[in-house]
């Protein structure tokens, strides 16, 4: 059986018609993707995040470092992590529930994908 025209049409502009942050992807793709980008770029391909959660520095870690020889002068690094639910897919029809992206002055640093609620 011949498949239409239009059905190959509508194949080739589906990924148009359908928004980057509507879509799931598979771990590697996602890795690629999304690895070292900027926050902007994350949020405009990925759409807000459900959560995000701020880094804090415990209150004498300095003073530790310092101790330890392993001081760092300056203000250190701004550290955020941002949270997706159900956009990584693992096996088929199975989605990871949460995927964090950490990011470390605007440059994503590092993704864990995790089954906790």
């Amino acid at each position: 059986m011949q498949h239409p025209k239009w059905l190959a049409l509508v194949a080739l502009a589906f990924p148009l018609i359908v928004s980057a942050k509507d879509l799931q992807t598979e771990e590697r793709l996602f890795l690629d993707a999304y690895s070292g980008k900027s926050r902007d770029y994350v949020e405009e391909n990925l759409g807000k995040p459900v959560k995000k959660e701020s880094a804090i520095k415990p209150q004498n870690a300095d003073q530790i470092l310092q101790e330890k020889g392993q001081a760092v002068s300056g203000n250190g690094d701004n550290v955020e992590m941002w949270y997706y639910r159900g956009k990584i897919q693992y096996a088929p029809k199975k989605y990871f529930n949460t995927a964090e992206l950490t990011f470390a002055n605007d440059k994503c640093v590092n993704i864990t994908f995790a089954n906790k609620k």
